[in-house]
């Protein structure tokens, strides 16, 4: 693991909170890490856009589906390890995809300055993880739903439930970035459904590498879309998404390793992170109507 300077983690972390603009070069540039690349967002010019039927609210049973992502967890402890190869650092249950049904959340250790997170839904009455910070997991456990978008965040409110003001839509999103000495990236994912499956889209997308000895900006690509994009259009793509929508202020919890001793690193931790979080979600639920 690369050292973080101070500076830069204050840099990546007012990134992702604000996306302030930047100075520097922009536009071309080396491809960056990032393996999103998916069909064009909705509402990144603040249009109207009716909500699809297939993300309204359908009548789920929720504690059949925690009890499968339970079972999951269980009867799959080794692979999971495995796969997991840092361990497991947090478990957290959302309605992303706002379909009546929660996904499962699962936060791998990390690198850098964020950890990575792996998604996973039920299809077909069986658990199928739908997107991988971590490839092995995504091999393991994936499917034909895995999606290419990747999640870094830190906490689970950075999962946040949000509003088009103009046609009353309720969606999530998560600012997902990462960054070292040498790079940062931020990139504002939407979360939808697709025949009943959670899917991800990034909608946009920034790039900035430095020089490791002065922290100099010295290259930096934004997308939109999956298309690249100058400095001002990324920009103004940003700043007309956040008009358009408003932060409904819902707070999604989970559990993570270091809040209770009772979470060791054995299966008896992971599934008492999974029941905490579940008693959460209930604690904190909220109905999408």
């Amino acid at each position: 693991m690369r050292r973080i300077y101070p500076i830069l983690i204050i840099a990546l972390a007012l990134a992702l909170l604000c996306s302030c603009a930047d100075t520097g070069l922009f536009s071309g540039g080396s491809s960056s890490p990032s393996q999103a690349e998916s069909a064009s967002p909705t509402n990144i010019t603040g249009e109207a856009v009716s909500p699809s039927p297939s993300q309204a609210p359908s009548a789920v049973d929720d504690e059949a589906r925690f009890k499968l992502f339970r079972s999951f967890l269980s009867e799959n402890y080794q692979q999971l390890s495995d796969a997991f190869y840092n361990g497991i650092s947090g478990v957290g249950f959302i309605d992303l995809d706002i379909d009546g049904g929660v996904e499962m959340l699962v936060f791998d250790a990390g690198a850098s300055a964020a950890m990575g997170v792996q998604f996973f839904d039920i299809v077909d009455g069986k658990v199928e993880c739908v997107s991988a910070n971590m490839e092995d997991v995504g091999k393991a456990f994936g499917a034909e739903h895995m999606s290419k978008v990747i999640v870094n965040a830190n906490y689970f409110d950075d999962f946040r439930l949000m509003q088009d003001k103009a046609s009353g839509e309720k969606f999530f999103i998560v600012q997902s970035g990462n960054g070292a000495a040498d790079f940062s990236y931020s990139e504002l994912v939407r979360f939808g459904n697709d025949g009943g499956v959670l899917t991800l889209e990034s909608l946009m997308y920034k790039y900035d590498e430095y020089d490791v000895d002065s922290g100099v900006l010295v290259s930096g690509i934004r997308k939109i879309a999956g298309e690249t994009a100058e400095l001002d259009e990324y920009d103004a793509a940003y700043s007309s998404f956040f008009k358009g929508a408003e932060d409904l202020g819902y707070a999604a919890m989970g559990a993570f390793l270091w809040e209770n001793s009772d979470f060791d690193a054995g299966l008896d931790g992971l599934l008492a992170m999974a029941d905490k979080a579940r008693m959460l979600y209930y604690a904190n639920s909220y109905f999408i109507t």
